[in-house]
């Protein structure tokens, strides 16, 4: 089953109605659709072309990148690997990964797309941000957004499931596979661009079910993480998703571009009082720093690679909310 969610038109702006849907869908789902938001098909699709490139090389190739920038397969699942390219200097980034390759030309028309497509994405963050700021009250983002967000940065992951072909000869009846395990984000906001394809999947709120998010033609899939779920003390709800593939599928490969948002290392992540008194009940987390969290996650055998086993649930939350 699939869930219908929201689509709001980001060029605009948004009324109080619109406003009011938008908290609705991120305190349900955590997700919902965006449109006319400056990302055209053609940047998407030179990027895929690209991207096709690097992925298709052999793994040693690969590896040269360096374990910063490319996550190879097995590390999350056997069927996903990523190249990271990191802001607030994407071409840099890019480019640094890029040179083990020694394509000068191809370096430099990657690293200049990097570089649009993250000014680009950077910009529609701080959009959506200010709205999602917005549906809290009139003046919620003119007072927080700057203060509190205004030294967010982000970093991409640029994603290619692949389906091997010796998993075509497995004698078993199951015909998706997971291609990335449950996990919620380690980000403020996540921005994902993504083929026609789908695969991509929601918890319900109870815990029991999953949901399809059906790609929607020149709509990007936005999710609250998990640093906006504590900073609005647990109002916005940071999803546990997944992405599953068609065992035997004859579309190819899944590729998708996902953007995260996040607080900077040193940012002490504390939800405002009026912020905690508009919901219910109490505070839910206790202060952290953003860095602490991202390295608790990092390095914690259950979470590892951003897979669901302990999250900011289990790192900030106030012990007498358990």
């Amino acid at each position: 089953m699939s869930v219908e969610l929201p689509v709001f038109d980001i060029s605009k702006p948004l009324n109080e109605s619109s406003l009011t849907s938008l908290q609705d869908a991120c305190k349900e789902w955590g997700f919902f659709y965006v449109t006319n938001h400056g990302i055209s098909g053609d940047m998407y699709q030179k990027l895929r072309r690209f991207s096709s490139g690097v992925f298709g090389l052999g793994d040693e190739e690969k590896m040269k990148m360096g374990a910063s920038n490319y996550t190879p397969r097995f590390i999350a699942s056997p069927f996903f690997e990523s190249l990271r390219v990191s802001g607030p200097d994407y071409y840099a980034s890019a480019k640094s990964s890029l040179d083990a390759f020694a394509d000068q030309a191809t370096d430099e028309e990657f690293s200049e797309l990097m570089k649009e497509y993250g000014k680009r994405m950077t910009e529609l963050c701080e959009k959506i941000m200010k709205d999602i700021l917005s549906s809290f009250g009139d003046n919620l983002h003119h007072k927080y957004y700057e203060s509190e967000f205004g030294n967010c940065h982000g970093y991409f992951r640029i994603n290619n499931y692949t389906i091997p072909l010796e998993q075509d000869h497995q004698e078993d009846d199951v015909d998706l596979l997971e291609g990335l395990g449950m996990h919620t984000d380690m980000s403020c906001i996540t921005i994902v661009d993504q083929d026609d394809i789908g695969g991509l999947q929601v918890r319900t709120r109870d815990g029991i079910g999953l949901m399809d998010i059906n790609p929607k033609d020149q709509a990007l899939v936005v999710n609250v993480g998990d640093l906006l779920h504590a900073w609005t003390n647990g109002q916005l709800r940071s999803s546990q998703h997944r992405v599953v593939l068609k065992r035997h599928s004859s579309v190819g490969n899944r590729f998708s571009l996902a953007f995260f948002w996040c607080f900077d290392d040193q940012k002490v992540v504390f939800a405002p009082d009026e912020v905690v008194e508009g919901g219910k009940g109490g505070r839910v987390f206790r202060s952290f720093k953003c860095g602490d969290y991202l390295r608790f996650r990092e390095s914690n055998e259950k979470g590892k690679f951003e897979k669901v086993g302990h999250t900011v649930e289990d790192f900030a939350r106030t012990e007498d909310r358990n």
